[in-house]
């Protein structure tokens, strides 16, 4: 979606179009439930948190700063609402979960192709499940999002350095867990 289109989208939304939201919607929805999904390892919690993130988008998009990326914006409000599941007492990785979605990180054309998409699925919750929330989030923000230290800070609202010394630690970590395999 280009600026132009999505400026035109969000001043219409702003009015109250909800044509134009539900189109901002279907624009980010698959990046939103990717994170989503990455973070919390559970299909329902990850669909859940793209409800609860479009709907803090509607309530507060008259806030939207246009001079910052609005995919930097949205992915901040999911971001929050991830790490505030992951600290929630009530969150439960279910690591020996198997789901047929796993991470989406391959597509599959074959049976085979599909067993080792799983496995690495299956791999990658194990190796984050140990990860601090903060870890998690940059982690997952970095490796598996492809997204730029400068904008991590952006969405976190951690500092460059504080958002590297997570990315070490969660490596360590990671590390350690794949020798013991």
């Amino acid at each position: 979606m280009n600026q132009s289109t999505l400026t035109d989208l969000i001043t219409s939304s702003i009015r109250n179009d909800q044509k134009a939201f539900r189109k901002i919607v279907e624009g980010y929805q698959s990046m939103i439930y990717s994170l989503a999904f990455r973070m919390l390892s559970n299909e329902e919690e990850a669909k859940d948190t793209v409800q609860e993130t479009f709907i803090k988008v509607w309530m507060n998009l008259q806030a939207y700063n246009s001079e910052k990326k609005f995919s930097t914006w949205i992915y901040a409000i999911a971001t929050n609402l991830c790490l505030d599941k992951l600290k929630s007492k009530k969150h439960n990785f279910q690591e020996n979960a198997i789901d047929n979605t796993v991470l989406n990180l391959i597509s599959s054309e074959n049976i085979e192709q599909s067993f080792i998409n799983s496995e690495l699925g299956n791999i990658i919750r194990k190796l984050t499940s140990e990860l601090t929330p903060k870890q998690k989030i940059v982690f997952t923000l970095r490796y598996l999002e492809e997204i730029e230290i400068d904008e991590i800070s952006q969405i976190t609202g951690m500092t460059p350095n504080k958002i590297k010394s997570n990315l070490f630690l969660a490596r360590q970590t990671i590390r350690r867990k794949l020798e013991s395999l």
